[in-house]
């Protein structure tokens, strides 16, 4: 069992002290429902007053009729002719954005005006909103004059719905005459497609005065330009050549770099025949042949030579081979002489070539200074160019859009026109009957909360452990339609009942809380009225049932009561004793009860706390001690006077009586915090009272337990169960 952590000596056992229970954050369904359980009244109560004003204000409204008529609205119109530069929906690529911004204009101040302007409906307009119904239920409504108000109140009555997965479009007008309804709703689209194909001739036309004034400028910029550039070409020399920019400077550059690439071809070659001519290992054909057709005379001696050598392999005699040296000596000669004279020419063409390399610099240099008039006359021709574009574009479109003005085609095409509805479409009992219903729930649930929320009393007996830091000992249950005097003695009269049951759950709890015989227990609560009285005197009649030695003590010296629950008659009591006026011999009074005595309040004092701290007080609960099994103290509350304090501290244990849904937290708080300060023993809680049947959390049922008693007969439980389900419906 748990015990208080400012115990002092006044303790009788060594109990752990219970930890703290942290609270939990989580959603506890069951205690949802056990909310709205308590408050099922008003609940009910609020859903009943909204269903009825629901029902008056069905009553109370003019019928309301719908027209409809419906719209094919095409993303692009179809085309006669393939202009896509002409996209007269604007620059809208989405098409939900599309069909938005046609919903937005049938919903247009614009077309409102021209509609209401058409029907000349200045006074024959009025708003069907249910804010409107009611003012003029309560006649405060008035007729719309101005213009804005005509629109606005023409705009509330007009809806547009789209048909899904379509291109169908509603268009619904709402009106207290059905043919008005019919005529404004036809009225609407015809004016939205005429509307919409006087928007797509004016774009039209707009572009083509746009496009024409675009042609004339640009036609003017393109001759401009021209005469720029033709100017600028005489002056500075510049020659188209099929289609290539030319002048003297590049053509001079041209030849430059010909010559120099012949010469170096040349050098390469001579360069080359020399090297193969200086080279006696090769074959003198191989040397004969390098120089080509430049050594006729070689190319013959060499064939001579074939020749005799071919005569001398067959018949070999003096007279060939000297020929044969003869020939040799001649061809060599011959190429020596070749070889000696190509340095000297190969010197020559690199000199040329460098005179070559001299011309090509300062023709590059040249160059290099007529770059910046290429660039000009680049730019100047780009831009002629650029012109002559645009001014082919613009011309072309202008004659598109000339074709295009008098073939465009509507994408609005209205599929069905409105017809006069024969049937009203608001109010819709059914309906609003339903909405109210729902509508009471909510505020019947939402007011249900928000009590619940400001309500601090005790509801739940977790979250009154974890505030309290004590244990609950036990739950008494209500019990409806009893006395005072019959609720202080249902212990003992009514055994059976679940009051009895759960003060000798209370008894048990308390022995393991005492752990000892000659006990005193104060019982006392925060605030009056939460069944202190009722509590001591069922438990002292449970020890007294037990065969206990019970003492009672009425020591509420401010407003007793015990003497009048337990049918005792006596002028004198325990303030008297403790002034001194009479002996115990008087003071103890017997009941009608068993093993149970009491001891009155007596005759009010002035100071009940000066005498329940005298030592005549002490003393008389020490003499008690040895004449009784357990000692019960009835005080007055711990919150306003000083009298329960003066008694927790003569008393072993002290038990609080908390009653359920009627004691605030914060009451039960602050009691705890004087009595702790008083260094008084606490026991623990009960809870009493507690309406098991409205919901809680209380952690025990009695409702659903009951004694098997063998001389119940079937009407009786018949009877009981008849009156337990009365008393949940709050009919008891």
């Amino acid at each position: 069992m748990q015990q208080d952590k400012h115990n002092t000596s006044h303790n009788r056992g060594n109990h752990p002290q219970r930890l703290e229970a942290k609270p939990q954050d989580t959603l506890d369904l069951r205690e949802f429902w056990k909310t709205l359980v308590r408050h099922k009244r008003m609940i009910l109560v609020m859903s009943g007053a909204t269903l009825a004003l629901a029902l008056l204000f069905t009553l109370g409204s003019k019928n309301v009729y719908r027209a409809t008529a419906t719209l094919q609205i095409e993303r692009e119109s179809t085309k006669v002719m393939n202009f896509d530069f002409l996209e007269l929906s604007g620059d809208i690529r989405d098409t939900r954005d599309f069909y938005q911004t046609q919903f937005e204009l049938i919903r247009s101040r614009a077309l409102a005006a021209q509609v209401i302007k058409d029907l000349k409906l200045d006074d024959k307009l009025s708003s069907t909103s249910p804010l409107t119904s009611v003012k003029q239920w309560l006649g405060i409504a008035s007729k719309p004059t101005e213009p804005s108000a005509l629109e606005n109140a023409f705009l509330e009555n007009l809806s547009v719905e789209p048909v899904k997965t379509s291109r169908l479009v509603l268009v619904h007008y709402d009106s207290s005459n059905p043919e008005q309804a019919a005529q404004i709703a036809n009225a609407v689209v015809a004016t939205f497609q005429k509307m919409n194909t006087e928007r797509r001739i004016n774009t039209t036309d707009d572009a083509k005065t746009y496009l024409e004034a675009s042609v004339k400028e640009s036609k003017a910029k393109l001759d401009e330009s021209v005469q720029r550039l033709n100017t600028y070409s005489k002056d500075n020399g510049i020659i188209i050549s099929n289609g290539t920019i030319e002048t003297t400077t590049s053509q001079t550059l041209n030849n430059l770099e010909t010559q120099r690439l012949a010469v170096e071809t040349q050098i390469a070659e001579k360069e080359h025949i020399y090297s193969t001519l200086s080279d006696k290992s090769k074959p003198m054909a191989d040397r004969i042949g390098v120089l080509g057709s430049d050594a006729p005379f070689l190319q013959t001696s060499l064939k001579k030579l074939n020749g005799l050598e071919a005569d001398n392999a067959k018949n070999t005699n003096a007279v060939l081979r000297k020929q044969i040296r003869q020939l040799l000596n001649e061809i060599g000669s011959a190429i020596d002489a070749r070889k000696q004279s190509l340095p000297s020419e190969i010197e020559a063409l690199k000199n040329k070539k460098m005179g070559i390399h001299d011309n090509v610099a300062k023709a590059k240099s040249d160059a290099i200074r007529e770059q910046d008039r290429f660039i000009a006359y680049g730019t100047l021709r780009r831009q002629v160019e650029i012109n002559q574009e645009l001014y082919q574009d613009l011309f072309k479109r202008l004659n598109q859009v000339s074709i295009a003005g008098g073939i465009a085609a509507n994408n609005i095409a209205i599929i069905d026109d409105a017809q006069v509805p024969l049937k009203k479409f608001k109010p819709n009992l059914l309906t609003n009957l339903s909405f109210g219903a729902l509508l009471g729930m909510l505020l019947g649930i939402s007011a249900a909360f928000l009590r619940e929320f400001m309500d601090d009393t005790v509801k739940n007996a977790n979250e009154l452990e974890r505030i309290s830091q004590l244990a609950i000992l036990g739950v008494v249950p209500e019990v409806l339609n009893n006395t005072p005097s019959q609720l202080a003695q249902l212990t003992i009269k009514e055994p059976k009942s679940s009051v009895a049951e759960a003060f000798r759950s209370l008894r048990t709890a308390m022995r393991f809380v005492l752990r000892n015989d000659n006990s005193v227990v104060f019982v006392t609560s925060a605030c009056a009225g939460e069944g202190k009285s009722t509590t001591a005197t069922n438990l002292a009649c449970a020890y007294a049932n037990a065969g206990s030695r019970v003492l009672l003590i009425d020591a509420d010296l401010r407003n007793p009561s015990l003497h009048r629950t337990l049918d005792v008659h006596a002028t004198t009591g325990l303030a008297d004793y403790l002034q001194g006026n009479i002996d115990t011999s008087e003071l103890v009074q017997a009941t009608a009860f068993s093993n149970l005595s009491l001891i009155p309040a007596g005759k009010l004092p002035e100071d009940p706390s000066e005498l329940l701290s005298s030592p005549s007080m002490k003393a008389l609960l020490a003499t008690a001690r040895t004449e009784y099994d357990h000692i019960l103290i009835d005080g007055p509350p711990v919150l306003g006077l000083a009298d329960a304090l003066v008694l927790a501290s003569l008393a072993d244990t002290t038990l609080i009586a908390v009653r359920a849904e009627n004691t605030r937290m914060a009451a039960v708080t602050n009691a705890l915090k004087r009595l702790r300060q008083a260094n008084a023993s606490l026991s623990g809680l009960l809870l009493n009272r507690v309406a098991l049947h409205r919901g809680g959390s209380y952690g025990y049922d009695y409702s659903n337990y009951y004694y098997n008693d063998d001389k119940q007969t079937e009407a009786g439980a018949a009877k009981k169960g008849v009156v337990t389900t009365l008393r949940s419906l709050k009919l008891l």
